[in-house]
């Protein structure tokens, strides 16, 4: 969809951009790759309507407002209350994006950006029905690095494999693992293992027909999959510090990733923007539909 010479060339017009963000540490939220990302599909794809879907602190807004100057921007959220900014000519919604009529929008001209944290196959029934074609979607983790579907595991054909991890020092959450496994409350292939510190719980992939045939149908109707790449080369133990941190080798170390946009001797950035690269990498990508 672009390629890395395309990528490189407009790296500084984004940076120019990005210095003037608003919000500088944005936790929790897009950082420079996703917000490069974003950047990069918002001025291609070119949308009438954006739907933004998960909002938190507002930078995500303020971006596309400001790379998009004449789009209809609808922001929603479950909680409106983390805003940072508010914008007088955003239509801004607090119930999940599914309660609400989208029968008016040019779907040939609306983008959605998944960065909600749902499940995304909860929201393949909602999209088919309301003839979406143009998907951002923002955590878009590979298998085991993430508790639900991601159009990565759809696209890969792959079912969800979950996860659980318990740290002796939680002991609401340990006692509830003992009473349930005490019960035999948990299905045959269910793997348990105990560590020093936490016990990790593998739930078996739920490989049903309905799910098969949700996800069969969507690949079908995938016309453009685009993951967008790392700025540098990918850094799995800082993008998963955290985890590695309280669970060490809890997650496969064979993250595989597109080959990043620059060599990390060729960019050069201050040391705020440096803290920032790879930090939330999450494999974002685009996806066009046919119908």
């Amino acid at each position: 969809m672009f390629s890395k010479s395309h990528l490189k060339n407009n790296f500084s017009d984004f940076l120019n951009f990005y210095k003037y963000r608003p919000i500088k540490n944005n936790q929790s939220g897009m950082k420079i790759d996703h917000c490069y990302a974003l950047f990069i599909l918002l001025k291609k794809i070119k949308p009438k309507y954006v739907i933004e879907s998960g909002v938190w602190k507002g930078q995500t807004t303020w971006l596309i407002k400001n790379v998009l100057k004449n789009t209809k921007v609808f922001s929603i959220d479950i909680d409106l209350s983390q805003r940072d900014l508010i914008y007088k000519d955003v239509k801004y919604l607090e119930k999940d994006i599914t309660k609400y009529n989208w029968s008016k929008l040019d779907k040939n001209k609306t983008l959605i950006i998944f960065d909600d944290h749902v499940c995304f196959s909860k929201r393949l029934n909602f999209i088919k029905n309301n003839k979406f074609k143009h998907i951002i979607f923002d955590d878009n983790l590979p298998n085991h690095h993430i508790s639900y579907y991601t159009p990565k595991m759809i696209f890969e054909n792959q079912y969800l494999v979950k996860k659980e991890f318990i740290k002796y020092s939680n002991l609401f959450r340990l006692i509830k693992f003992i009473i349930r496994f005490l019960k035999k409350d948990f299905k045959d292939n269910t793997k348990i293992k105990v560590f020093n510190k936490y016990i990790r719980i593998t739930y078996p992939a739920k490989n049903n027909e309905k799910l098969k045939n949700d996800f069969d149908i969507f690949r079908k109707n995938i016309k453009i999959y685009y993951e967008f790449p790392p700025i540098t080369k990918f850094n799995y133990k800082k993008r998963f510090k955290k985890i590695l941190n309280n669970f060490k080798g809890v997650v496969p170390k064979d993250y595989k990733v597109k080959l990043p946009i620059f060599s990390n001797s060729k960019i050069h950035l201050d040391n705020e923007l440096k803290d920032e690269l790879n930090v939330q990498y999450s494999n974002i990508c685009y996806i066009k539909l046919t119908n």
